[in-house]
């Protein structure tokens, strides 16, 4: 079974891969494992372990329960252990683990396995086992309702995994762990560890787990808000399964793609995808269906050429689904026939029909929770109540589709601004990693270089290849150095690319809509949902003044950093004196954003660190050269001591110095304040 079931949030993909395939029909089944249990009953040792544990193996993907195979699988552990097997009684062990999460719905027994497992601390070297027992067991714990506890598990599994260098065990368990952020509502990591398990299994060329891991990525994209990256994703995961003919993972995108089409109101593609799904799950009324689909495509359809005024399509599957679906008992996914009934009934006029089917949905959606499926319902009963002429009641449902619907684009805007803030965090801890990793590389090429020199020192006639050997040495260890310093630079600017990028997706998407959200909830009168919506526009506009200076494409160079210093002052109880010459266009705007980063992380440092009363800046400009001078009197620090342990502020600091060309000195002096000066050549 593929685990990605996990979500909840999968719409009705989970639907067709909670269907177990066995190769066995179930009598051919039970007969093998009458004949296997025979062949047992007359061995002992080794050969009766062996076939135990093939018959366990044969069973453990069933959830027939005359088989009895959780017993069977026990006897093969106990046996494993008489024997002194331990490899076969873990690898069982972490099959027993497996048929309680996922075949017969009993995770905590699943649990109580692992639990008495890890009791006997036993001593295992083949990680590979143990990858795949800590990914049942977080599974386990997942499916008991336990979600947090599982995602340590599924940590256990990956690291296994990774001693054993076996990249899909590991994917697997990254997959697994996404599932349970996003079962949380941490969608913003459950969406990067789908990201990454899904360039996993590009490169191993796994396509079967790269369409279950993609599909579920633009599930949580889709409910995140994020309808276009969703489109993307899901446009090419159904490309990819319809040139490998894999259906069951086809017609499901296909039907999910067609719910965001209607999301964002294109019904052209919405009856695109939903007749591709129809026809793929049944390419020949005749054949038998490929997946279980049937009944809630057909009801999708009803609803689709219904709202869309093709009524003669309609009445079509109106008819078929009257034929082949009403009279089941239960009647497959009624909250999705209830509804298209609805639909079906409201085009055609008959609104009395409709009013019953339509109450009968949102009583199904009110007993599960289903905010979408509720807040729907609502606006179906409105648009009822309109065609009855009860407008009285017509306008208590508007009303309640409209709190609904404003509660569900607040989730989501709350969804999306987590997922920008976890980038963002993301987006440093890289950087700061990356420049570590920098900086190993530069201290080892200096190591090399001392080894070499006292290695060579004394061998005097060999002088004369060791200085052609030294020459060529430092050539490349420059260039080296030349290298990472570009890389730094390069990481800079693509840093500063991104911080715009998100700056503006905050300004222009979440921040338009919170500002029109704070203006709803003014008119509606509701001070607390006001105060609330007009505070988190502000934390998304400090977010986004924070990852990019909008004033320094609005307002120039100059007055962007006067307009710093007055904010400073104005939140600061420092004293500035300043005298800043006018340097408009005298640099790139690029390096005109690195010198406003310089200036803005020199003062930040002053506030946070140097316990300054007063800060001199002065700003020079003459023919040649732009002088920058930011003094303070603050308690210093001992320069020496700070250039051997250089924060990673201070090292971006001399970086961005490097990009504009600029030389940087920085004079510090205990308990007499510290002074930056920056000279750039223009």
């Amino acid at each position: 079974m593929n685990k990605i079931a996990h979500l909840s949030i999968l719409f009705i993909t989970s639907m067709y891969l909670l269907i177990p395939t066995l190769t066995y029909s179930q009598e051919a089944l039970t007969n093998q494992v009458k004949e296997l249990k025979i062949k047992i009953s007359e061995l002992e040792g080794g050969s009766k372990l062996k076939l135990m544990d093939s018959l366990s193996r044969l069973i453990n993907y069933t959830n027939n329960p005359k088989l009895k195979a959780d017993s069977i699988i026990r006897a093969t552990i106990e046996y494993a252990y008489k024997m002194d097997s331990l490899e076969i009684a873990v690898a069982r062990t972490s099959s027993l683990i497996f048929y309680y999460a996922n075949r017969v719905n009993k995770p905590k027994e699943g649990i109580n396995v692992f639990n008495d497992f890890k009791k006997k601390k036993l001593n295992i070297s083949d990680n590979d086992i143990l990858a795949r027992l800590y990914t049942n067991a977080g599974d386990a714990y997942f499916f008991s309702g336990t979600i947090k506890e599982s995602i340590p598990i599924y940590d256990e599994a990956e690291a296994y995994a990774l001693k054993d260098n076996d990249s899909i065990l590991y994917a697997e368990a990254r997959t697994y762990k996404a599932s349970a952020f996003v079962d949380m509502g941490d969608y913003a990591t459950g969406s990067q560890l789908l990201s990454e398990t899904a360039k996993i299994f590009t490169i191993l060329k796994d396509t079967t787990r790269l369409i279950g891991a993609r599909n579920t990525l633009a599930v949580v994209y889709s409910k995140m808000g994020f309808y276009e990256e969703a489109k993307k994703e899901r446009t090419e995961v159904i490309q990819i399964s319809k040139s490998q003919r894999d259906y069951r993972a086809l017609i499901p995108n296909l039907f999910n793609a067609a719910i965001d089409a209607n999301k964002n109101g294109d019904q052209v593609l919405r009856l695109k995808y939903l007749n591709e799904s129809y026809y793929y799950n049944t390419p020949d009324e005749s054949t038998t269906p490929r997946t279980k689909l049937s009944s809630i495509i057909s009801y999708a359809l009803l609803s689709a050429y219904s709202e869309n005024d093709s009524l003669v399509k309609a009445q079509q599957f109106f008819n078929k689904i009257q034929n082949k679906f009403s009279n089941n008992k239960p009647v497959p996914f009624e909250y999705a026939y209830r509804s298209s009934l609805a639909d079906y009934f409201i085009a055609v006029g008959n609104y009395k029909n409709a009013l019953t089917n339509a109450q009968m949905a949102l009583d199904i959606h009110l007993s599960t929770n289903n905010t979408e499926g509720i807040y729907e319902s609502y606006d179906k009963l409105t648009e009822i109540y309109s065609g009855l002429n009860d407008f009285e009641k017509a306008f208590t449902y508007t009303s309640k589709y409209n709190r609904f619907k404003d509660s569900i684009n607040s989730i989501q805007k709350s969804r999306a601004l987590s997922y920008y803030q976890t980038l963002y965090e993301t987006e440093k801890r890289d950087f700061k990693i990356a420049d570590q990793a920098s900086q190993i590389a530069l201290l080892d090429a200096e190591n090399k270089i001392n080894r070499q020199w006292m290695l060579f020192g004394g061998a005097g006639l060999l002088l004369g290849f060791l200085i052609i050997y030294l020459i060529r040495s430092r050539r490349f260890i420059a260039s080296k150095q030349e290298l990472q310093e570009k890389f730094s630079q390069d990481l800079l600017n693509e840093q500063e690319k991104e911080r715009s990028r998100l700056a503006r997706d905050l300004h222009d998407s979440v921040g338009q809509k919170l500002m029109l959200l704070s203006k709803t909830t003014q008119k509606l009168g509701d001070e607390n949902a006001e105060k609330l919506a007009t505070n988190t526009l502000e934390e998304v506009r400090s977010i986004s003044r924070g990852l990019h200076p909008s004033n320094l494409e609005r307002l120039g160079l100059t007055e962007a950093i006067n307009a710093l210093i007055y904010d400073i002052n104005a939140n600061t109880d420092l004293f500035f004196t300043d005298e800043i010459d006018n340097i408009d266009n005298a640099l790139s705007k690029e390096s005109e954003l690195h010198l406003y980063r310089i200036i803005q992380e020199t003062l930040n440092n002053i506030i946070k660190h140097s316990e300054a009363k007063a800060v001199k800046m002065k700003i020079q400009k003459t023919a040649n050269d732009i002088q920058v001078m930011i003094s303070d009197n603050g308690k210093g620090f001992d320069l020496e001591s700070k250039y051997k342990n250089m924060s990673l502020g201070l090292k971006t600091l001399f970086e961005r110095a490097k990009i504009l060309g600029a030389k940087m000195n920085l004079d510090s002096v205990v308990n007499q304040g510290t002074k930056v000066t920056l000279t750039i050549t223009h």
